[in-house]
């Protein structure tokens, strides 16, 4: 079974259906996404309804929770906060709702998702640091074998055992049986590792393999909207230099 695990999307429509149709195209048998699929971008509603649509299986991200009132919006700086009222503004009431009932985890017998890290998925950590996977093998028996999150828009890897954390970034990984993993599958609306394509993660339950999916998309057409929807206009110039 071939999984496809996006995240931070952040209110980009435009990257968000270039990845729904190469998923398509590839006979992906089931998509989740990792959270914040709104916040930065100017199509809050039309990412929503998209996901909602699919029926793909959605996790809450921080910013999620910030535009629906359950995490304080102080933790933000100034022009990320104005674009989360802004976005609160925008939401349907059926979009509210739906955001507002997202989980925070999803688990099965060998996958784990979470928008950040697993170790207090409501506390949204980071893990972009070898100390940050080093912290979890305290709870290395919870851990299911392939854990993935988002939350940094960065695409570090880590495997584990019960001692230590090693970083694996950059590799194409086949799973081993004393090992476990933590994997950033990326951001498909706002890249921060220098490449400006979108990025998800494809994963094989059968051969146990994950490798990262680059595509390009209409960043123009997606910048232009964050400028005239009066949102801060570095959100739309970062998207083309992925930082």
């Amino acid at each position: 079974m071939k999984l496809a695990l996006i995240s931070d999307v952040h209110s980009n429509i435009e990257a968000l259906t270039v990845a729904l149709d190469w998923i398509d195209e590839h006979e992906v048998d089931r998509t989740y996404c990792l959270g914040d699929v709104v916040g930065y971008g100017a199509d809050p509603n039309p990412c929503c309804d998209l996901l909602r649509e699919r029926g793909v299986v959605t996790l809450m991200g921080n910013h999620d929770a910030a535009v629906v009132g359950v995490m304080d919006t102080d933790y933000y700086y100034a022009a990320a906060r104005d674009a989360i009222f802004w976005t609160r503004s925008q939401l349907t009431p059926e979009n509210f709702r739906w955001l507002y009932g997202l989980p925070y985890t999803h688990l099965t017998d060998k996958i784990g998702l979470f928008h950040s890290a697993p170790i207090r998925p409501s506390g949204f950590y980071y893990v972009v640091q070898s100390k940050d996977a080093q912290a979890h093998t305290a709870l290395y028996d919870k851990l299911r074998p392939w854990n993935f999150v988002g939350h940094s828009h960065l695409t570090f890897q880590y495997a584990l055992n019960a001692e230590k954390a090693r970083d694996v970034t950059g590799r194409k990984l086949v799973g081993k049986p004393d090992r476990k993993y933590i994997i950033n599958v990326g951001s498909v609306g706002q890249p921060r590792d220098r490449d400006n394509r979108l990025c998800f993660g494809l994963f094989d339950a059968e051969s146990e393999t994950f490798a990262h999916v680059r595509l390009s998309y209409d960043i123009p057409t997606t910048a232009q909207k964050i400028e005239s929807a009066g949102l801060d206009p570095k959100f739309a110039k970062r998207l083309f230099t992925g930082q």
